[in-house]
């Protein structure tokens, strides 16, 4: 339910503006998936209520067979007590034993047999009671079951609505491929600058590691042999080695750069959500959320870039090691460069675009392998 609220306030924020936009389809996109889960769920419960509600009847109807076959033994016994009862015939049972022990046995068993209608007493009350039990938790189980009911026929109500303004969207972006066209232009631009700039990074990083080194090796007093680095590759320090091994041991378990939102867009190539035939790339994620949110740092490190690209807004880039993190679309930055931040820092705040949209782009590099960063989420 969480999740569904944080995507609420997003589709808020996106309907504040009245036309529609690529930012308002994604969130209605992710509010139907979250929506048709959470209808599975509800199915889920709902067979395992009926299941739980069968169980109880055949408990229930067993117990009311144990109640009348021991309503059955009690008469039984009543019945013959009825015939034995009066003082007489019990002396009459007791001093015609043949003997004294056979007196004593027709003793003991008048005794038993009034225990044993006692007994019996006992346990038809104790049936009644735990068949009244199973009879209020049958009726509370069929309370719970039209409650499940009730809910599924709403969500499902909710459902058929979002699905009716998703579709009422993507007919109005249709309307507007010339201008989804031009935007789509701006964008590949924009994520080729920001190539760029990390190649950049990466490459400066790489020549200033083999300096160190090569520098490290004159001043060796062994005059050991210089070790040429490979050209692609950072020679890493001690400190750069802790914190790429540290960060690599991160796969998997890596903290979100912001506390709320969703994945808007995907790692790699994938089909335009609009235009048909139109495939994008992402070298990276976007995550959409609300506009001034902080955005995190999601390991200790070096900032190396902090620069404003148009179409971008602000872009932050940080080393780990070998390792790089780059964090764009910030509306403004409160780190500077060759700062050491800490996991968890602020590094910025999430910008909004003109169509009302507010996401991130975020991006995990080794050195110029671009990785998917879902692979180095945690799961939410």
């Amino acid at each position: 339910m969480q999740k569904i609220q944080e995507i609420n306030k997003i589709i808020e924020k996106t309907e504040q503006k009245k036309e529609a936009s690529v930012g308002k389809l994604n969130a209605l996109g992710e509010r139907i998936d979250k929506q048709a889960k959470q209808i599975d769920i509800i199915s889920e419960n709902q067979q395992l209520l009926q299941n739980e509600a069968e169980e109880l009847k055949k408990a229930t109807g067993k117990l009311s067979g144990n109640l009348e076959e021991l309503k059955a033994e009690y008469a039984k016994m009543v019945f013959t007590a009825a015939k034995t009862s009066n003082k007489v015939n019990k002396l009459s049972f007791l001093f015609s034993s043949a003997n004294f022990n056979q007196l004593i046995r027709r003793y003991k068993y008048l005794q038993q047999y009034s225990s044993a209608r006692e007994k019996q007493a006992v346990l038809i009350q104790q049936v009644r009671s735990e068949l009244l039990t199973e009879q209020v938790k049958i009726l509370q189980k069929k309370q719970e079951q039209d409650a499940v009911l009730r809910e599924k026929i709403t969500e499902t109500q909710n459902l058929q609505v979002l699905k009716g303004k998703q579709t009422e969207v993507v007919t109005e972006l249709s309307q507007k491929e010339k201008s989804l066209r031009a935007q789509l232009e701006a964008n590949k631009k924009v994520v080729e600058r920001l190539e760029t700039m990390i190649a950049k990074i990466v490459e400066r990083e790489i020549k200033r590691s083999q300096e160190r080194e090569q520098l490290a090796n004159r001043r060796n007093q062994n005059k050991k042999p210089v070790i040429t680095s490979n050209r692609k590759a950072i020679a890493l320090n001690v400190e750069e080695t802790r914190l790429a091994s540290s960060f690599s041991a991160l796969r998997g378990r890596m903290p979100w750069p912001v506390n709320s939102g969703f994945i808007s867009s995907r790692f790699g190539v994938h089909n335009h959500p609009v235009l048909k035939g139109v495939r994008t790339n992402n070298n990276g994620i976007d995550i959409q959320t609300s506009a001034g949110n902080d955005v995190n740092v999601v390991y200790e490190g070096v900032v190396q870039s902090v620069v404003s690209i148009p179409g971008t807004y602000m872009v932050v880039a940080i080393q780990h090691g070998d390792y790089f993190t780059i964090y764009s679309k910030l509306s403004n930055v409160t780190v500077r460069n060759g700062q050491k931040v800490g996991a968890g820092q602020k590094v910025g705040e999430v910008a909004s675009d003109t169509d009302g949209t507010s996401e991130l782009n975020f991006q995990v590099w080794k050195t110029f392998d671009k990785q998917n960063p879902e692979n180095w989420l945690r799961q939410k």
